[in-house]
């Protein structure tokens, strides 16, 4: 049975009362979201240049359809129009010319159309507010599913039909791996770009975890060297694949920004699922673990998540440029020699230290200890804090 995951961006969804442009990455819920908290009077979806698909699978004329549009919204009522990044340019100065009477949402797979839209000779300027959509809040996922592993997981939806459980990514990671490359073609493909070979290289660079972009430069050896790599890295921030984290070291940390994505990429990186017959065991599951509770303790703590590679702490909380919390991120248990260690070593970069296990809660050797129940009550106050700054 397929889980729904209820998530924040639902009751903006809600309250929309004017023109709206939502966009993202492909397969984030954008669609759901919509068709699950809005009313609407008509949907569409555009499939191509010339062809547009509303309910009951019936296919229609662009033309035909956006003067169903139109009437929709000239008596106030409300409409969506899906893909609308495959929906031609010249159509924007039709719609510029509608009355507003309505309520029309245009839902988008894509980052390059903010652009496009807002662009000062664009002429829906004006007319539409962004709504961005991206992956689930680990928050929210966490305070449904109650299991800090798979909801790391679960933050990007479309994994959620697959798999129940950790170990079953594991065991279906070579058609996962299958499946993310396909997404990730898609993902190029909605923002007008080519998934080159240097692109897709790169992304199984970050996957496995080699984040510095010299690095990467140095293995893959592009025309340009470090800035064509640098500029490669910050087209993929911008079209939603990685994400940029800064360090104490004034060095940015890349990382693909999806959780399963992520340990996909690494699968295919360091075994090659997708090409051979080889049983995977373990993946980094700690690594996804790490960031995605660094989120959460960002938001607690009303900081900016910050990593320190090179004083090696898994997360760092700063307020004003200034490191303020520094936690240790364990899936297992923590020694009480780990523990002294880790205290040490972090004390010398922040005011307060703490220590988080997933498997229980540690000992009281710093400020803070976390373990699997205090890390929900965390989240639970945080979902609340996000409830009720979107009432």
């Amino acid at each position: 049975m397929r889980i729904y995951i209820r998530r924040r961006e639902e009751e903006k969804i809600r309250k929309i009362k004017g023109w709206t442009l939502i966009y993202g990455r492909r397969k984030t819920g954008k669609t759901t979201l919509v068709k699950n908290n809005l009313k609407i009077d008509f949907y569409t979806l555009i499939a191509d240049s010339n062809n547009a698909i509303i309910p009951e699978d019936r296919i229609m004329k662009i033309d035909e359809v956006l003067k169903e549009v139109k009437s929709i919204i000239s008596k106030g009522g409300t409409a969506v129009i899906d893909e609308f990044q495959r929906l031609p340019e010249v159509y924007w100065s039709v719609i510029s010319s509608w009355p507003r009477e309505g309520i029309l949402v245009l839902v988008a797979s894509s980052y390059g159309i903010v652009n496009k839209l807002f662009d000062r000779n664009s002429p829906l300027l004006g007319l539409f507010l962004p709504l961005d959509i991206g992956i689930i809040s680990y928050e929210d996922v966490l305070t449904q599913l109650k299991d800090p592993i798979l909801s790391t997981l679960y933050r990007d939806p479309w994994i959620i039909p697959f798999i129940d459980n950790y170990q079953e990514f594991v065991t279906k990671v070579k058609e996962i791996s299958l499946i993310s490359k396909g997404l990730i073609g898609e993902v190029f493909k909605e923002e007008e770009r080519q998934l080159t070979d240097i692109y897709y290289r790169t992304l199984l660079l970050l996957g496995e975890g080699i984040w510095k972009t010299s690095e990467i430069a140095g293995i893959i050896q592009p025309k340009g060297g470090e800035s064509t790599i640098s500029s490669m890295v910050n087209k993929l921030v911008k079209i939603g694949l990685v994400q940029k984290i800064p360090t104490l070291s004034r060095e940015n940390y890349y990382k693909v920004y999806s959780p399963p994505l992520s340990l996909a990429l690494y699968a295919e990186a360091k075994y090659a699922v997708s090409e051979l017959d080889i049983k995977v065991s373990e993946l980094p599951i700690g690594r996804e673990v790490q960031f995605s509770v660094g989120e959460l303790l960002a938001k607690y703590f009303n900081g900016v998540l910050y990593y320190s590679p090179k004083e090696d702490i898994d997360v760092v909380i700063m307020k004003k440029k200034k490191p303020v919390w520094a936690f240790e991120v364990k899936m297992g248990e923590i020694s009480r020699e780990e523990a002294k260690e880790a205290i040490k070593r972090m004390s010398r970069v922040a005011e307060k230290v703490g220590l988080i296990s997933l498997k229980e809660k540690p000992e009281d050797y710093g400020d803070l200890s976390i373990g699997p129940k205090e890390l929900l009550e965390i989240a639970e106050e945080v979902h609340k804090r996000g409830e009720s700054d979107s009432l």
